[in-house]
């Protein structure tokens, strides 16, 4: 990344700008050109602290507070600036640094500048007049002055810690630890970005460095970066070590140095893109110490002025290479190549790979010839690792650049001459193994296989041998090896590519299947006949035609599928065959069709879709038609499992059609292929079927059979087989037969039959359209309604409404129909929503008797929603005691306190907890409702509401769930001008006290409702506090007002007085409730512990939440 060299022996002070490089060192400055050369020089009578360089302009701050200004063509001084008086600054006539050392100059323009002190004052000097000598303008930037001796206060100075000043026309950077202050010179110094440091600490270090008009600078181990165009933006990212200072390369890389390392930045994401690790923590921590100039970075080390390059890629291979270091060139320039060196703003390469592979490679091409020589000279001194190190390397870089005759002939022949191939084959060989190397010399390749042993690494060895050519291996000990380790795709490649041979694998496979049952192997055989049938290499996929090229029927592929159907079609066993025993005819297809049967098909499927019979000439041993007539054979001469001759039948059917012009078969066998496929065969239990095939395949295959008739055989067949294919159930079929014969009832049966079809509705829609709307269709319907509800109701219900002429007798029809009573109610709720309530009496006295016998939860809902015969609500709701419906059907019906006595009454009566809690939402909602509308009633709702549940509660010892919500909707809905909470709760008081003294009394359910009255009345007497504040702070400006509005006839002062009266309402509430419970308390209930009101908190009820 950098290259680091000495530029002059010095220990000093240093400034470098353009092409001059300024050196201080005892007493004597020097100016250099970059060749080194002595420019002037000049003695120096205080120490300098500084310098600032602008065009032939010298500006020197020492150490005293004074500042020179030199003319560099000829080195002469031009200006003086001394140090300030401090009492002129006391009077406010001068302004300029004290006796303190200058640390920064920086010219702005050729007659300003910007200069700063140790004691962290920053200031900006202008020469103004005709000439460099006539007046000078001081402005101070940054930074106070000390406090007088004199200051009464006897107040500290302020002072704040100056970490660096950077200038970039027209702006100044200042940075402290505490913030940062940029400062537009023009049209006259103003502050325009400021940021604060949230942490900073003694230890807060920072530096500055500008381009153009982005800023970056870093606190510590966060680095920020500021764009001040048009609009300013700024963004930041925390490094996890000690950033000692910032710099720009140039405009698309930032330099961050570190205690121990250089690190390249990219400016947009502030991402390292490259690291260099270097010890830079001997290095002076100033900002002068460390300068960046034209990519190249000076700083001082001992005794040494050095220079960091920053290398490109040209220059960092080059630079290696002349220091002896080739390999590690080689690595670098495999990583160029491949485009994962370095980043492109570093390297100076193109992202592209086809713009930067070509710059790359003459590098690499020209390292791997060093490298070689390198190996050559110090390969009998190096050890197994660093060979099988150097191998990798040369072996990726030959690769590469497509370069194997090096590879191969120079760099394996030097190990090879030293006996040392071990680690370049070691390295070799993974290229092989996948495939990256297809052609290698052939005593390469024996090599490479001696590397495994099969019988320990079978899979390494037989990924070589498939990746290998094959004519160039050992034959005899690979098929040897191969067979013994079963390694079958090695086995079968080397056959192939090798020997032309397919007849040895099959057999072998065979073999192999009879003797150990392995599924592997099964998959194994049928992936290899099927490869070879569909002219493919196994288990490669090429193709069998560019193995040799030769598209005839002497070729490969050509050879390779006769070989194979002769021997699988093969009335005998083949003479290779070890095994005697087999004395069926047709012995390989029988075998195959055990093994399994769909696998075979599918091979032989895909055969027969290859071209290999479309030409039906001589050569060809079989057809299409000659191994149909075979399979058919087999079925009627041999005695062969059901399931696989099902198979069969499939097999032949379908390809009947695909093929008219190779396959031809009498009007009888079709008639029979179509019998056996439309037998259901089933085991000898009579419960599963063992047919081989699924229903929708045979039918299939039927389909297919039928496709040959011409129309009028078909109608035939048709008529002939049509209770065949009901007992077979052919849906689809027997759909096409009745949907062309009209017959629109069976073809309602048999798309009801076929009941889980997706487009069920859609078809009974349209046959109905096609049917005229035939109401006599629906009476089909009778043994499927259960199943069409449960699978829709809502578009069973659309149907009847949309085809039927009298829907409401199909309705009543349908409801008789159903066997499940619970599909009554699903059913007709679908018809009432879908209609809007409008059903027959009859169907709605149906629905509501079923909901109140099945769903008795639902029946409230229903009443509410729909009308109902209500002397049958009634009486339902009573022998069903679903209370919260008859409690809304007497409110609906005007018997409000006939429906709220029913409820208390059935509160001391036996009934299960969820009616009772349903009852008291009802009876609740019922009280809302009344309570919105104004009525008196609703006091005498609530309490009944109030004091039913607080009876439940403590009788069947629920939770206080219930109760709770109750109180919210009594304190969420009830209006103090018509009932009071003192007047409710003194009701429930006397109603529980009267009980006989063996009751328990319900203390903890009176406390609930007193803690949630007087928690409301409190929120309200808060809310109501805080407007009276409200109105009392403006109370003269508002009553003025009040009263000349009055005076004009308007009485806007009652507003007040309301809201006053509503207040004082709430604190008298307030004082009932407290006397009630003192007067339990004198009756003998223990108040403080029960009844004691805690003080005034901030909880309020849900509605002022």
């Amino acid at each position: 990344m950098f290259k680091i060299q000495s530029v002059v022996d010095f220990d000093g002070l240093f400034k470098i700008h353009n092409n001059l490089i300024i050196l201080y060192a005892n007493n004597q400055l020097t100016l250099r050109d970059f060749n080194l050369k002595v420019l002037h020089e000049l003695t120096l009578q205080n120490t300098p602290s500084s310098f600032g360089v602008h065009n032939e302009k010298l500006l020197i701050g020492y150490s005293n507070g004074l500042l020179e200004i030199y003319s560099i063509k000829p080195l002469h001084l031009v200006k003086k600036i001394s140090p300030v008086d401090y009492k002129n600054i006391l009077r406010g006539t001068d302004e300029g640094h004290l006796g303190n050392a200058v640390t920064f100059t920086h010219f702005v323009s050729n007659s300003t500048f910007i200069s700063a002190d140790e004691s962290s004052r920053v200031f900006c000097m202008s020469l103004k007049g005709l000439g460099w000598l006539e007046g000078l303008d001081k402005q101070r930037l940054f930074g106070r002055y000390p406090l007088p001796p004199s200051n009464p206060l006897q107040l500290p100075a302020f002072h704040s810690k100056l970490l660096d000043v950077a200038v970039c026309q027209p702006y100044t950077a200042i940075l402290t630890p505490t913030k940062l202050i940029v400062v537009s010179l023009k049209p006259s110094p103003t502050t325009i970005y400021r940021v604060i440091n949230e942490k900073p600490s003694d230890h807060t270090t920072g530096t500055l460095a500008w381009n153009n008009n982005t800023l970056v600078f870093n606190w510590s181990n966060t680095v920020y970066k500021v764009n001040l165009d048009d609009q300013i933006t700024h963004s930041s990212r925390v490094y996890d070590r000690k950033i000692m200072s910032s710099h720009w390369i140039d405009s698309n890389l930032i330099l961050l140095r570190s205690p121990t390392t250089f690190d390249l930045v990219e400016p947009a994401s502030l991402e390292i893109l490259e690291s260099q690790p270097y010890d830079t923590s001997h290095l002076p921590n100033t900002p002068s110490s460390f300068q960046v100039l034209r990519k190249k970075c000076f700083f001082l080390t001992e005794n040494h002025l050095s220079v960091a390059f920053l290398l490109n890629y040209k220059d960092r291979l080059g630079s290696l290479a002349k220091d002896g270091k080739y390999i590690e060139a080689l690595q670098l320039a495999v990583a160029y190549f491949k485009g994962e060196g370095g980043h492109r703003l570093t390297t100076h390469l193109p992202d592209s790979t086809m713009e930067r592979q070509p710059l790359v490679q003459p590098f690499l091409s020209s390292l791997l010839k060093s490298s070689t020589t390198y190996l050559e000279k110090t390969i009998t001194a190096q050890s197994k690792e660093a060979l099988r190190y150097l191998a990798k390397h040369m072996i990726e870089a030959a690769y590469l650049i497509d370069n194997l005759d090096w590879l191969f002939n120079e760099i394996f022949d030097i190990y090879q001459n030293n006996k040392l191939e071990y680690p370049f084959l070691v390295e070799l060989e993974p290229l092989v193994r996948n495939g990256k190397l297809p052609v290698i010399p052939p005593n390469m390749s024996q090599l490479l296989l001696r590397l495994y042993d099969p019988k320990d690494h079978p899979g390494r060895y037989e990924e070589l041998v498939l990746n290998l050519d094959a004519t160039q291996l050992d034959l005899n000990g690979v098929i040897k090896s191969t067979k013994i380790h079963k390694l079958w795709k090695a086995f079968i490649y080397v056959h192939l590519t090798a020997l032309g041979d397919f007849l040895t694998p099959t057999l072998e496979l065979i073999n192999s299947i009879r003797n150990d049952q392995q599924e592997g192997d099964k998959v194994t055989l049928f992936d290899y006949l099927g490869y070879t049938l569909s002219g493919l290499l196994y288990p490669s996929q090429k193709t069998l035609e560019s193995i040799d090229e030769d598209y005839s029927e002497e070729g490969l592929s050509f050879r390779g599928k006769t070989s194979i159907y002769q021997l699988l079609f093969n009335g005998k066993l083949h003479s290779d065959d070890i095994n005697t025993s087999d004395n069926y005819s047709y012995p390989y297809v029988r075998f195959l069709l055990a093994l399994d049967s769909r696998l075979f098909f599918a091979v032989l499927n895909r055969g027969f879709e290859e071209g290999y019979f479309n030409d039906e000439g001589t050569s060809r041993p079989l057809s299409r038609q000659t191994i149909v007539n075979l399979l058919l054979e087999m079925i009627y001469t041999q005695d062969l499992p059901i399931g696989t001759i099902t198979q069969i039948e499939v097999f032949v059917s379908t390809n009947l059609s695909k093929y008219p012009q190779f396959l031809m078969l009498p009007s009888s066998t079709i008639l029979q292929l179509i019998m056996g496929l439309s037998e259901m065969q089933d085991d000898s239990e009579g419960n599963q079927d063992i047919s081989g095939a699924s229903q929708n395949e045979r039918e299939l295959a039927v389909e297919s059979l039928l496709s040959t008739f011409t129309p009028n055989s078909l109608n035939k067949i048709l008529d002939q087989l049509i209770e065949v294919f009901e007992r077979a159930k052919f849906y689809k079929i027997l759909k096409s037969s009745y949907r062309t014969k009209k017959e629109w009832r069976n073809l309602i049966r048999i798309t009801l039959e076929d009941i889980y079809d997706e487009g069920l509705f859609e078809n009974l829609n349209q046959t109905f359209k096609w049917s005229r709307d035939d109401v006599e269709l629906f009476d089909v319907f009778e043994t499927f309604v259960d199943t069409l509800i449960r699978l829709d109701a809502d578009e069973l219900v659309m149907l009847v409404d949309k085809h039927s002429n009298d829907s409401d007798e199909v309705h009543t029809n349908i409801v008789q129909w159903c066997q499940e009573k619970r599909h009554i109610v699903e059913y007709l709720a679908a018809a009432l929503r879908i209609r809007n309530g409008e059903l027959s009496d009859p169907l709605k006295d149906i629905y509501i008797t079923a909901l109140a016998t099945y769903k008795k939860e639902e029946v409230y809902g229903a009443i509410k929603a729909y009308d109902f015969n209500h002397e049958l609500v009634d009486r339902l709701c009573v022998e069903g005691n679903i209370i919260d419906a008859r409690l809304y059907h007497l409110n609906a019906e005007g018997l409000h306190k006939e429906a709220f006595d029913y409820l208390r009454h059935s509160t001391s009566e036996s009934a299960d907890e969820d009616t009772l809690k349903r009852a008291f939402k009802v009876g609740m909602k019922i009280a809302i409702d009344y309570a919105h509308n104004g009525s008196e009633e609703a006091n005498n709702m609530w309490f009944i509401v109030l004091s039913s549940s607080m009876t439940a509660v403590r009788k069947y010892n629920w939770s206080n769930d219930i109760l709770d919500e109750i109180l919210n909707a009594v304190v969420l809905h009830t209006d103090l001008n018509k009932m009071t909470f003192s007047t409710l709760f003194r009701k429930l008081v006397d109603h529980f006290m009267v009980e006989p003294k063996g009751e328990d009394k319900p203390y903890d359910q009176l406390r609930s409702v007193l803690m949630c009255f007087m928690d409301s009345i409190r929120s309200r007497q808060e809310i109501f506090s805080v407007a009276r504040r409200i109105m009392d702070r403006d109370a003269a400006s508002i009553i003025n007002e009040y009263s000349e509005k009055r005076r004009s006839g308007w009485s806007a002062s009652e507003k007040y007085r309301n809201e006053l009266d509503e207040l004082r309402k709430y604190n008298e509430e307030s004082r009932k409730l407290s006397e009630i419970a003192e007067e339990l308390e004198q009756q003998g209930v223990d108040y403080r512990e029960i009844f004691e009101i805690p003080p005034v908190k901030q909880r309020v009820v849900k509605v002022y939440q």
